[in-house]
Order: C-alpha cells, then sequence, then structure tokens
C-alpha cells in the first residue's frame, strides 16, 4: 500500500516595488524622446492651409491694426479699382429688365452671408440733396450716394478685394469694415458737401444688391470710394 502523496505549496513571490517603478520612469523616457503626436498652432506654423493646399497668410490678432491694414488697401487698391470699375449704366438697365438675372450677372456675392453688392462707377445729375445722401439721376434710373454716416460692409464686402482668411478672425474683420467706413467718412464725404441740385457728380463704390426693385426711391445706394462734384 502506497503512502499518500503530499503536495506542498511554494508561496508566491512577493512583488518588487524598484522593478514597477524603474518601468514607469523607462515609459516616461521614451515618451518624451518619442511623443505619440505634437500640437503645432497654425499661426506658430505661419499660417493655415487650404483645401487646396496653398498657403493662406495670416496675422496674428496682438499684431492685426485694422487702421493701417484699411490705409494700405485704400491707397493700393481701392482707389485703383475705383477708376477701372464698370459703368454703373448696364447694371441699371438689367436691374430694369430683371432684378434676378441682373444679380447673378453683375453682382457679388460673399460667402458670409447671403448679402450680394455692385462695385460701379457712375456721372449723373444730381435731382436732390437730403439728410445723409444725394439722390443722381442716370439715363432715367435713380441712385443714392450716401454723404453722412456710413454703416455696415457694403465697402469690404463689395469692393472684391478682401476674404476673411486675410485677418485673424471676425471680430479682426469687422473692425476692417468700420475702418474702411471711416476712410470714407474723412476722405470723400466732405467733398460731396458742395453737391447742389443741378450739379453733375461722378462717383465710384459699392452698393447692396436688391432681390427686387424698391417700389419707390433709388434704385441703389452707393458708399463712395471716390466722388467729385461738377458744375
Amino acid at each position: 500500500m502506497s503512502a499518500p502523496s503530499s503536495s506542498v505549496s511554494t508561496p508566491a513571490r512577493a512583488p518588487r516595488p524598484w522593478a514597477a517603478f524603474a518601468l514607469a520612469a523607462l515609459g516616461l523616457g521614451l515618451l518624451g524622446v518619442y511623443p505619440p503626436f505634437r500640437v503645432v498652432s497654425k499661426r506658430a506654423a505661419g499660417g493655415s492651409r487650404d483645401p487646396a493646399g496653398a498657403t493662406v497668410s495670416t496675422a496674428p490678432a496682438a499684431m492685426f491694426a485694422p487702421a493701417a491694414f484699411a490705409e494700405t488697401l485704400w491707397t493700393t487698391q481701392l482707389l485703383p479699382a475705383a477708376e477701372r470699375a464698370p459703368d454703373v449704366g448696364p447694371i441699371l438697365d438689367a436691374l430694369r429688365r430683371n432684378p434676378a438675372a441682373a444679380l447673378q450677372t453683375h453682382a457679388r456675392r460673399v460667402g458670409l452671408g447671403n448679402a450680394a453688392y455692385y462695385f460701379a462707377r457712375g456721372t449723373g445729375r444730381i435731382t436732390a440733396v437730403e439728410r445723409g445722401r444725394v439722390l443722381v439721376e442716370l439715363g432715367g434710373a435713380t441712385v443714392a450716394v450716401r454723404t453722412g454716416p456710413v454703416f455696415g460692409n457694403a465697402l469690404r464686402d463689395g469692393c472684391g478685394l478682401l476674404d476673411v482668411n486675410q485677418v485673424p478672425g471676425l471680430a479682426e474683420f469687422n473692425a476692417l469694415s468700420a475702418e474702411l467706413n471711416r476712410l470714407v467718412e474723412q476722405r470723400v464725404q466732405p467733398g460731396l458737401q458742395a453737391a447742389t441740385v443741378g450739379a453733375t457728380l461722378a462717383f465710384a463704390g459699392a452698393a447692396e444688391a436688391p432681390e427686387a426693385l424698391p417700389a419707390s426711391g433709388p434704385v441703389l445706394t452707393f458708399i463712395p470710394v471716390r466722388a467729385e462734384v461738377k458744375p
């Protein structure tokens, strides 16, 4: 008769704290040398990229100066653009025939909203001098040219020279619009104070495009980039 076998259990080894600590330290060291990802600021990289891969120039908000930007834009781009702007006559003819078709053919629609604008020049006879505007008759149609305070984004968006990606953000884009309106008030509108009924007005500027002809009043209201009153 065989003797019963006895089993002796071996006690489990106690974990060694120093080994766990060494493995953790090694892991942290490897993450420091080979990080799993890296965060790069768009502005630190010199701008962002559009879907086509082209770099879009941006300026940090702290460095953006809307007054200086507007001054440069006014002198180097807006004034030359006003000189070569299309004549408003064909636009007015198209509006009388079909405002919707005129909008599609002649207007510039911006991406920030549904508003569309015309940028044009014209010469006509002043038929009325009113508070904040003068009325000008051109070929059977009447337009208005602002002589008082300027609000809104007609000039910024209607000139076709600007894109929101050229400035750091929407707040700076709106500040730029305010600076352009200020330049109109300071440099163009003072010359319109001499406007009298019967005088000739040559102007160029931006006007919001209507979806339909107004029941009364001017067909378009222009924010002028340039204006000259002639006897």
